[in-house]
């Protein structure tokens, strides 16, 4: 990870280049993803909220079947769901269409450590659902 003063820097260049188009959390942002750094802070289980971008390292302790769904706009569409934990609770990660594969192909098992980096979260009738969402990204540590 570069340090602040880079960060810094960035920021202050996307200010002079953008004027007051955009405010500092957004600049911020945008300095964050140009420079590939996560985008959200590390969190815990128990410390994530609806609608919300994060950052979390989790341990896998149920992997479900795929499932296969027809979506809404129409085309079929697939999801696994994953129980995981850390050592604050536990959670669901859901993945979804193509990521459904993670599984076999990064060898994901029971045990397994993730980082997941600029995820989203979402309160469902379930709980808590973590996803990959658009900018996302899911790793073994």
């Amino acid at each position: 990870m570069l340090p602040d003063k880079g960060l810094e820097s960035r920021i202050a260049e996307l200010k002079q280049e953008f004027g007051d188009l955009f405010d500092d959390r957004t600049l911020k942002r945008i300095a964050l993803d140009e420079l590939g750094m996560p985008m959200a802070d590390l969190k815990k289980i128990k410390e994530l909220k609806d609608r919300e971008e994060v950052t979390i390292e989790i341990e896998v302790t149920k992997i479900a079947d795929s499932r296969e769904f027809e979506k809404r706009t129409g085309g079929k569409g697939r999801v696994r769901n994953l129980s995981v934990r850390d050592d604050s609770g536990t959670c669901r990660l859901a993945l979804w269409d193509a990521d459904v594969d993670m599984v076999e192909s990064e060898g994901i098992q029971i045990g397994t450590k993730l980082r997941c980096t600029d995820c989203y979260v979402k309160h469902t009738d379930f709980g808590l659902d973590l996803s990959k969402g658009k900018k996302g990204k899911i790793e073994i540590i």
